[in-house]
């Protein structure tokens, strides 16, 4: 039986996404180019750009494959329920891990800044509802430290999660600027220094 025009087609862009992602898993995502994906997925370089725009709407749905992983899952929140004795810890572990992902190359870290905020127009719509998503993830962490007696040390009360959340993100550009301009090469430095800012800027008193 011929599959329909719409099956083909969804098929196609199925497995021109697949060839990317191999090909950025085999020799990173500096390296993926049209002409090698067309080649990977047996299609013509025009096809590529008729399902994605251009190579970052393509390589926007690659990286949020990365950012997808640092959502928080069961085993995380399992986990951070044994670590509330350093709620500062917790987030330094997100925020150094984001980090890592988005210095992994130069492309990773010019889309993640190209789409803070406002939407490109060929990028992943999923890319960027997942960076949402991991700001809500934040923001609710925040909002229950702030609410918790328990929790120590204590999160100031007079900024909105949402609003703490932006700082921490700047923190983390910052971080990831300052890694990748080579002005800072050791991680366990970078996040000594990032313990510093947020503790300042996140606690009481």
């Amino acid at each position: 039986m011929t599959r329909k025009p719409q099956q083909r087609s969804i098929a196609t862009r199925a497995r021109v996404l697949q060839a990317a992602r191999e090909l950025s898993d085999r020799h990173g995502l500096e390296l993926v180019t049209a002409e090698a994906v067309a080649t990977q997925a047996g299609v013509a370089k025009g096809t590529v750009f008729s399902h994605f725009g251009d190579m970052d709407g393509l390589l926007s749905y690659v990286l949020r494959d990365r950012l997808e992983a640092l959502r928080t899952g069961p085993e995380t929140e399992a986990s951070q329920q044994l670590d509330l004795s350093d709620p500062v810890g917790l987030l330094l572990q997100r925020m150094m891990a984001l980090i890592s992902v988005i210095t992994d190359g130069p492309t990773i870290l010019r889309l993640f800044l190209d789409n803070i905020g406002v939407t490109k127009p060929n990028c992943a719509v999923e890319f960027v509802e997942t960076l949402d998503a991991l700001d809500a993830e934040l923001a609710t962490f925040l909002e229950k430290w702030q609410g918790s007696e328990a929790l120590s040390p204590a999160l100031r009360k007079d900024r909105t999660p949402e609003e703490m959340v932006d700082g921490l993100i700047a923190f983390m550009i910052h971080g990831a600027i300052l890694l990748k301009s080579h002005q800072m090469t050791d991680r366990s430095e970078l996040e000594a220094r990032l313990r510093r800012h947020v503790e300042a800027f996140l606690l009481t008193g």
